[in-house]
């Protein structure tokens, strides 16, 4: 049963900052945001190679939205530059209390975005855990949700969003089509924050994540789910019951209200869904992401209607 190695809280400041990489080495900061009330979920994505070059990206899409849209920037950066201070074209990230506040800010032609985050817990890092990070898949990694208060500019009109936010940050290499096929869960209420990553590489299945309840944060020992997807095969209902190393047990009751394909890799899609929460009565959001090898994915769907 894991347990835990370290005290979450004491995670050191300086990883939230950016790391010397070994060649092929990436480092990335994904910001998933979620908006059901203006029917738009999105994400801002910064992202950093060993040897400086650098790409950052926002997308929006949703039943809000006449169509998805993305944004990216690609250019050389200093090796002085740092996430307390992070610009790139229209982005920028500052790191202003490492693990507790980061501002975020995207200032493009059809997106513009002015966002302020402050973590509801402390980052789960995957080193934490006994078996660590798959080393495939980073160095190490950490998950944190947190609560977002932003202005949203789309095409001219204007939005506010207070809610949450999902922060995902990871560096070292990062092997796409290693993943036969993963989950990656988000869901976070005022009072509860669950996240699970399921691996299944190499004819092996991997899990990592926490549960953040009333003030206590603990590994989880098991994971269970069930979902149904659509004609495209992609999630639209996701239900989930978390167990952790305290015994304690959660269920999530998960609602797509956007969906998107992502084509960051030629081995795999990323069938993206930003969810409406529920745990225990008390409503959120979230985010459930399922890797496909792409071969299997354009096969299976068309079996979905029948099997899935």
């Amino acid at each position: 049963m894991p347990v835990i190695t370290q005290s979450f809280a004491d995670f050191p400041k300086e990883h939230a900052f950016r790391h010397p990489m070994k060649p092929g080495g990436r480092e990335s900061l994904a910001h998933m945001l979620m908006f059901p009330e203006h029917g738009i979920a999105g994400f801002i994505y910064p992202t950093v190679l060993a040897d400086g070059h650098a790409k950052g990206r926002a997308t929006l899409f949703g039943p809000g939205l006449k169509e998805p849209i993305h944004e990216q920037i690609d250019e050389e950066v200093a090796a002085s530059l740092n996430f307390d201070n992070w610009v790139s074209g229209p982005l920028r990230m500052a790191v202003i209390e490492p693990h507790k506040r980061v501002d975020l800010a995207w200032n493009g032609e059809r997106i513009k975005f002015d966002g302020h985050f402050e973590a509801l817990h402390p980052p789960y890092a995957f080193s934490s855990h006994p078996d660590g990070n798959p080393p495939y898949y980073g160095d190490d990694r950490t998950e944190q949700h947190g609560r977002l208060k932003a202005t949203l500019e789309v095409d001219g009109r204007k939005m506010n969003g207070d809610g949450y936010l999902v922060r995902d940050h990871s560096w070292g290499p990062r092997i796409w089509g290693l993943n036969q096929h993963y989950k990656w869960f988000h869901a976070t209420t005022e009072r509860c924050s669950i996240h699970f990553f399921e691996m299944l590489s190499f004819g092996r299945r991997q899990v990592r994540g926490f549960l953040h309840q009333d003030g206590v944060m603990r590994h989880l020992t098991e994971v269970t789910y069930d979902f149904t997807y659509d004609d495209q095969m992609m999630q639209k209902t996701f239900q989930a019951t978390v167990t952790d190393t305290d015994g304690r047990k959660v269920r999530v009751d998960c609602k797509a209200f956007a969906n998107i394909q992502l084509e960051f890799d030629p081995m795999v899609y990323l069938n993206e869904a930003a969810v409406t929460v529920e745990i225990d009565g008390q409503t959120g959001t979230g985010w459930c992401e399922f890797c496909w090898n792409r071969d299997y994915y354009n096969f299976a769907r068309d079996y979905v209607k029948l099997y899935g």
